[in-house]
């Protein structure tokens, strides 16, 4: 989990009223409604409260037309994941889960060993980006439920046989095809039920990031400024080191055809289109299986984890009433 996370309220979010009685004159806030999932209303401040870190990259787009459409862009992505996330928690007081304190206090700890952060750099860091220890703890405790829940629904069911892990050390290791690569990638999604022109239009707008990212512009500057992957963008679009068989293949079959340094795409994978740069390309020593099959079977399991927590979330959507109003 990443402490970094930034609050910024915008003006224009709520509005005030005033309503004159015989007495006095008394203002209230007026909080706008994002959505309203089931019975559960989520509102527009927390949106922008969760877009700001995304917003401040933002900021550095000169093109007034292509920031405002980012920024758009952006609080979709956060609306959508703030209605996932309303939607598991929805599911954990359905199974009676909940998270202690004392829970909340070691997932802190532990986020603070992974960043080498003493209690005062904590403080520091979320100070500095405008929020409260409070809000951060509650943060950590939703993370910490969906977690739960996932495992709960995901996860106790997901079995990586040994079949399956053979035969992946057969394709990938065993013939001398141990190899890797790091990859960074602009990610821009087609919408759910998207008709031929919108994904023309994407497909345009992902050939003119290409355009610009084969013609010297840094690249994770654009995949910051432009990707629609929440989980990379921050990162530059960066992908880490992978092998074989851990995305999905229209990729994958790119990706280890590249050399170092290229930029390839449009490439239509996973509900959307692709731009590929290859940043390094290395090879791994041959282990023999005994000595690979719990790092592989511990791969092959995330992967189907992701797969199928998708798949959970999405089918939680479809039963859900969802009211969107933002």
């Amino acid at each position: 989990m990443n402490h970094r996370i930034k609050i910024l309220l915008l003006p224009g979010l709520a509005a005030c009223s005033l309503f004159m009685s015989d007495r006095t004159a008394t203002a209230r806030v007026v909080e706008r409604i994002a959505a309203v999932v089931d019975n559960e209303v989520l509102l527009a401040s927390e949106v922008e409260e969760r877009a700001a870190p995304f917003m401040a990259q933002i900021a550095g787009i000169t093109d007034q037309a292509q920031r405002a459409a980012r920024a758009s862009a952006v609080r979709h992505e956060v609306l959508d994941r703030l209605i996932d996330d309303q939607l598991i928690f929805s599911k954990a007081k359905e199974l009676k889960l909940n998270v202690s304190s004392e829970e909340v206090d070691r997932s802190i700890e532990g986020i603070k060993k992974d960043h080498s952060l003493s209690d005062e750099q904590l403080k520091q860091a979320l100070t500095a980006q405008g929020m409260s220890m409070a809000t951060y703890r509650q943060d950590v405790k939703k993370q910490v439920l969906r977690y739960r829940v996932l495992n709960m629904a995901v996860g106790s069911k997901i079995s990586i046989s040994d079949h399956d892990v053979k035969d992946y050390y057969d394709r990938n290791i065993r013939k001398g095809s141990a190899s890797e690569v790091r990859a960074s990638h602009i990610f821009i999604a087609i919408p759910d039920n998207a008709d031929t022109g919108t994904a023309l239009a994407k497909r345009k707008q992902a050939e003119a990031l290409l355009a610009r990212a084969t013609s010297g512009e840094d690249f994770a500057k654009l995949a910051r400024e432009s990707s629609e992957d929440a989980a990379t963008r921050g990162e530059g679009g960066d992908l880490g080191y992978f092998g074989r068989d851990l995305l999905p293949k229209p990729i994958e079959e790119v990706v280890f055809a590249m050399n170092v340094g290229e930029v390839r795409g449009p490439v239509r994978a996973d509900k959307g289109f692709h731009i590929i740069k290859l940043v390094d390309k290395r090879s791994k020593d041959v282990k023999g299986f005994d000595e690979s099959k719990a790092e592989i079977r511990l791969q092959l399991r995330q992967k189907e984890y992701e797969k199928q927590s998708k798949s959970f979330v999405a089918d939680l959507r479809r039963k859900a009433m969802v009211d969107l109003r933002l």
